[in-house]
């Protein structure tokens, strides 16, 4: 008498877990590199837009003050070193130099860093330049 078998030997069920648990194990780490880059994404997206607000609130000086519906900054007294930390986890800072042989011209560093899910500080830096006349007048 002959038999003949079917179904699978136990060795082959095994192999076939293996295969999917190494499956699922890079599922799941793709997931977690996925949501790190989201978090550092929608951070980052914040993070902009509070020094491009710095940098935006800069570019007012010049503006009439009378006539403004908003604080306007100053050339002289408002754009000075400086630092925000009212955006918590955010911490906004901005440093003011003098550009070599222009006494009217600034250039300005807005830096924000923030801690990520891991406690890393990230960072964000935007620049730019003002000048002491106004495109306002």
């Amino acid at each position: 008498m002959t038999s003949k078998q079917q179904g699978f030997s136990l060795i082959e069920v095994m192999i076939a877990f293996c295969l999917i648990g190494v499956g699922a194990l890079g599922l799941v780490k793709m997931q977690t590199y996925i949501e790190q880059k989201s978090d550092y994404a929608a951070q980052g997206i914040q993070a902009l837009g509070l020094a491009e607000a710095r940098l935006e609130w800069f570019s007012t000086r010049g503006a009439d003050p009378a006539s403004s519906t908003m604080d306007v900054a100053d050339f002289v007294t408002d754009l000075v070193d400086g630092e925000d930390l009212t955006h918590s986890p955010f911490v906004v800072e901005w440093t003011v130099s003098a550009v070599p042989f222009s006494s009217s011209i600034k250039a300005v560093e807005v830096v924000v860093s923030w801690p990520d899910r891991f406690g890393q500080t990230q960072t964000l830096s935007l620049q730019s330049q003002f000048s002491n006349y106004s495109e306002f007048d």
